[in-house]
């Protein structure tokens, strides 16, 4: 069970942080429905005899305020680990910020045009050569 979370996984989180950029929540909602039906659907056929109610307190564990489809696994030194498999709802929509059609980013001109972009954008980490530029030409 800890092999198929790991690889859903892989493939839930590789597709949400492809399409993230786009309007995408409602389709982020469908996947999660999505995932949610086949994982019942699977729980149900490996234990058929089992009650709905014991199903959904085997599987799904409190994480926060929702219920996340989880296993819990021995290791050999007795430690406990949950596998959670994530929800792409929960994985943030990132806008990218557009660029002025005129700006090149070679001409010295458009300096702090880009220096802006990158501080606006909450970049911390600002290359010396570009903090250079913008010294030089303000002072």
């Amino acid at each position: 069970m800890t092999i198929l979370i790991k690889k859903l996984n892989e493939v839930l989180r590789g597709w949400a942080n492809y399409h993230r950029h786009v309007v995408s929540s409602a389709a982020f909602s469908c996947i999660d429905k999505y995932v949610f039906e086949h994982l019942w659907r699977m729980v149900r056929k490996r234990h058929p005899n089992k009650s709905k109610r014991w199903l959904y307190r085997k599987y799904w564990k409190a994480a926060g305020r929702r219920h996340i489809f989880s296993v819990i696994e021995k290791t050999q030194k007795g430690i406990k680990k949950t596998y959670r498999v994530i929800r792409t709802s929960s994985i943030g929509i990132k806008r990218h910020i557009k660029i002025k059609a005129a700006a090149n980013p070679y001409d010295p001109k458009y300096a702090a045009y880009f220096w802006q972009r990158r501080n606006k954008k909450g970049s911390k980490l600002l290359s010396a050569l570009s903090a250079r530029e913008f010294r030089a030409q303000f002072a």
